[in-house]
């Protein structure tokens, strides 16, 4: 049984993306918050999957009717993730810069790290957990500064320097990490 349902999710992944990983990951590594889990997985009889998260440990069971659910369910975990993390963090960065979003929205994103709008939002990718928490602080910082000048001209630069000097090599680090993310994180 396990390994027809495994057939059909390996092929069903392949036919939406064939880049995509179609297994669930074994282990899941959060650098940014130093966090790590164990994946568990088990084919159930029921109507519903379900993911459940233990200390070190993240249980899915997922329902035979609807096997490629554990994406979903770990997606959706991430962004959970996300907002416990980067929400709180974004607040102390936005002390330390002095400027602060008038609201705040973590998503799952292919393309973008971060933004900031005219009025005010930023949102956060929850990928950004995947990464190391310099280059975190980095994209912070970056979309903080935004709310000062949406742009990025000299003086954006300028501003961006006096909370972190090392910017263009973080810039640069964080521009080439997409490969870092697991095809699971990413929305379909």
């Amino acid at each position: 049984m396990i390994h027809r349902w495994l057939g059909i999710v390996r092929r069903r992944t392949r036919e939406r993306s064939p880049e995509a990983s179609p297994l669930l990951p074994g282990r899941v590594e959060l650098d940014a918050v130093a966090g790590r889990w164990d994946v568990r997985c088990e084919i159930v009889d029921g109507p519903k999957s379900r993911l459940e998260e233990q200390p070190g440990c993240l249980r899915l069971a997922l329902s035979v009717r609807d096997p490629e659910h554990g994406h979903d369910l770990m997606r959706r975990w991430l962004l959970r993730q996300g907002k416990r993390h980067l929400m709180p963090w974004l607040r102390l960065e936005a002390e330390r810069v002095g400027a602060a979003p008038r609201a705040v929205q973590i998503r799952t994103q292919r393309t973008r790290w971060g933004s900031c709008s005219a009025r005010g939002t930023i949102s956060l990718n929850a990928a950004l957990l995947f990464l190391d928490p310099s280059l975190v602080r980095y994209l912070l910082v970056h979309e903080l500064c935004h709310l000062r000048q949406l742009n990025h001209s000299a003086a954006y630069w300028r501003q961006v320097a006096r909370f972190e000097p090392d910017h263009r090599e973080l810039d640069a680090r964080l521009a080439a990490s997409r490969p870092r993310i697991p095809a699971w994180a990413l929305p379909r």
